[in-house]
């Protein structure tokens, strides 16, 4: 009889364990905004893989690796917004790119959402913002807070987030 209950109590305890997924529920202040990672784009003007850096409001940098514009590069510091292209390099106190374009939505969309009471819950892990009257949807690992996917309807833009790395913790030149 006392094998019986043993062996009934330890297919319960595996029971259990194998019935959760092992992921937490997060809250919107339990996102990682600070990480350096690849991500791959689904926009209007193509598909892309690019590196990520983030290491807080206004302070990021992508770099195109594959598809339309390889080489490009974007930096966001805070102070002024600077891009390259094969050793060429121009400058400016804010971002000339396009408001419409996949990565001035990425950066302006995290900065908003690292904001407190900026996100609604609108799932397990998923959450909603706006900027600019344009909406998003951000999606995140219950495990480690990181963000999976962006989002944009009004854009036709998604973004899978992925390989990620070291935390971007030096602001970003």
């Amino acid at each position: 009889m006392k094998r019986i209950v043993t062996f009934l109590v330890a297919a319960w305890l595996l029971l259990l364990s194998g019935c959760s997924s092992g992921q937490k529920t997060l809250a919107a202040q339990d996102i990682d905004f600070v990480f350096s990672c690849k991500i791959d784009v689904t926009s209007p003007s193509g598909n892309l893989t690019c590196s990520f850096d983030r290491a807080g409001r206004q302070s990021a940098a992508i770099a195109v690796l594959s598809g339309n514009g390889s080489g490009l590069k974007w930096y966001w510091n805070g102070d002024g917004f600077r891009q390259t292209y094969f050793g060429l390099s121009a400058g400016s106190e804010t971002c000339v790119l396009p408001e419409k374009s996949f990565a001035s939505t990425l950066v302006k969309a995290l900065d908003c959402a690292e904001q407190p009471g900026t996100l609604d819950s609108v799932g397990e892990n998923a959450f909603s913002g706006s900027i600019n009257g344009c909406a998003f949807t951000i999606t995140a690992d219950g495990n480690t807070g990181k963000i999976r996917t962006l989002s944009v309807p009004d854009r036709s833009l998604t973004v899978t987030f992925h390989d990620f790395s070291k935390p971007a913790l030096q602001t970003l030149t």
